[in-house]
């Protein structure tokens, strides 16, 4: 049964690509991107996780990847954690992230991380705290509410009749400086 969760957002991805965000493969992480996943996986590295999942979009898998090396973790490809596609809805979304929750509650692991996109992670959020979180106050670039390679740590309450059944923390943000460019004087 698990007991806490890892919910992490990729880092920042290449822009300009003309790559479809929503499908596979997506654009892949810029250099800042790939700073930031090292970063966050450095600070997951005394967490203690047993698995890392990952959507099947570049940028969330090679976010999972550059953690992973840090854990001496491979991640799984889980592709309920793809990107909300434009034809679906958020509730379509809320429901295939409650759907791998309830799945992998039946794993052998306490503590995992997923790797994913906002809108995934949005639905985690309130699938996991039944509605309850107030995520007013945590917005990033785009409306996400986490930012690029941010961590949200989910932790079980020890009483199951404890509503809801999940505390959810922001723990990390990582603080990674844009490559300077260099100019010739």
């Amino acid at each position: 049964m698990l007991k806490e969760i890892f919910l992490v957002r990729h880092g920042h991805p290449k822009q300009g690509t003309g790559i479809a965000y929503d499908r596979v493969p997506g654009p892949p992480l810029s250099d800042v991107g790939r700073e930031e996943a090292r970063v966050a996986g450095l600070f997951l590295g005394h967490m203690h996780i047993q698995q890392i999942y990952s959507s099947p979009l570049d940028r969330a898998h090679e976010t999972a990847t550059l953690i992973g090396q840090q854990l001496a973790l491979t991640p799984v490809i889980e592709l309920a954690l793809a990107e909300h596609r434009k034809e679906e809805t958020f509730e379509q979304v809320k429901q295939r992230l409650q759907d791998v929750i309830t799945r992998l509650d039946a794993e052998p692991f306490e503590r995992i991380a997923l790797v994913a996109h906002g809108s995934p992670i949005k639905a985690l959020l309130l699938t996991l705290t039944q509605e309850r979180i107030k995520l007013d106050d945590y917005r990033f670039a785009n409306g996400n509410h986490v930012p690029t390679a941010g961590v949200w740590h989910a932790r079980r309450n020890a009483d199951p009749t404890t509503m809801p059944q999940w505390e959810l923390d922001l723990i990390f943000k990582p603080i990674v400086a844009a490559p300077v460019g260099h100019f010739a004087v």
